[in-house]
């Protein structure tokens, strides 16, 4: 018989286990970001909604590298963004970072006002790495430049930092080695990040070691696009009461907040017990439902909630592996899965309750 090996600190986990925390992750996530954009809509003018803003859109990014991790990139839109506004987020999303260490950051933009990107998230995700870096090896009352330039058919963004450099050693093995001379690095982020442009057509290379290190990432230039393409229509649910079951109660304050704001009376409930309840459940224009409370019976659990209130839509907010349950899959009209943004459970909602 041989003994179990205790996993070592820093091994790479189980797969499942990775799974699992990234959905955790995910969720707590979708609180955030549910609780950043309240908050922002309530902020007046100024600089604390601008940091809301930044605070929100990063935690967008996060958001949106966990479903990914997790299978769920089907369910995320393409984001398209010109490229002078990735640069100015990017900036200003690693200023507390440079602050506390007295480095400071400039932009020189001299393109991309009316240039935009596709794969939008990648190109933010990289930036905030090299930015990282390059304030990390930065001394204090030194600077760090991103600047924004052109080529056939790219953008480049090129970020220059006032650092010792990189030695010539060091510097064959970049965007291969699997450590990293950065505190608390572990050598992922340079190499992932070049992967990740070359498999979009992009490139991310060392243009010079140094001292004073210059990285460049080049990205296809994308077709140039009005802002009038992409409006904010205010989504409004005034007249319609939601049933929520949910036994999260991170998920469905923030779910019952956000649909209150658009002016839906939201009936919440955390248990399958409570669908008996008739008087709690009469006029409900539509259901969300996650599968953890009704784990044991969804197909009773939807059945119940049939005879009460009729055939209204019922959509999925779950996280399961192994999606809508077969033996509900005929009652489920949508599923939104976990982690999901608010934006998402809204527009659902607004095309089922013809409030488009």
């Amino acid at each position: 018989m041989s003994e179990a090996t205790p996993q070592a600190s820093g091994a790479t986990p189980p797969a499942g286990d990775l799974a699992a925390a990234l959905h955790e992750v995910g969720n707590a996530l979708t609180v955030v970001l549910g609780w950043l954009e309240i908050a922002e809509s309530r902020a007046e003018e100024g600089p604390a909604r601008d940091a809301l803003e930044i605070a929100r859109s990063y935690a967008q990014l996060g958001h949106g590298m966990a479903r990914r991790a997790i299978g769920s990139s089907d369910a995320i839109l393409e984001i398209e963004r010109s490229a002078a506004s990735l640069a100015r987020a990017a900036v200003l999303g690693v200023t507390p970072a440079a602050t506390q260490k007295a480095v400071g950051l400039r932009l020189e933009t001299r393109t991309g006002l009316d240039d935009w990107v596709t794969d939008a998230d990648a190109v933010a995700r990289i930036l905030l790495n090299l930015l990282l870096n390059a304030v990390a090896f930065s001394p204090a009352g030194g600077s760090v430049t991103l600047e924004l330039n052109e080529g056939p058919g790219v953008i480049v963004f090129r970020v220059v930092d006032e650092g010792p450099g990189i030695d010539a050693e060091r510097a064959q093995t970049l965007f291969s080695a699997p450590d990293s001379t950065r505190p608390g690095g572990h050598g992922i982020g340079l190499r992932h990040s070049a992967e990740v442009a070359r498999e979009r057509g992009g490139a991310l290379g060392l243009v010079r070691p140094g001292p004073g290190a210059c990285f460049e990432l080049s990205w296809p230039r994308g077709e140039k696009k009005s802002g009038a393409r992409h409006p904010t229509v205010a989504t409004r649910l005034e007249g319609t009461r939601i049933l929520v079951l949910e036994d999260d109660p991170a998920v469905l304050g923030l779910i019952e907040l956000s649909l209150e704001t658009r002016g839906a009376t939201v009936v919440s409930i955390t248990s399958g017990a409570e669908l008996d309840s008739f008087d709690i459940l009469s006029g409900v224009s539509a259901a969300l439902f996650d599968l953890s409370p009704i784990a044991d019976d969804p197909k009773a659990a939807l059945a119940r909630l049939r005879a009460r209130v009729g055939d209204v839509p019922v959509i999925l907010i779950s996280g399961s592996p192994t999606g809508v349950p077969e033996a509900v899959a005929d009652e489920i009209r949508v599923w939104v899965r976990k982690p999901f943004e608010m934006s998402e459970v809204v527009e659902v909602l607004r095309g089922l309750l013809g409030r488009g």
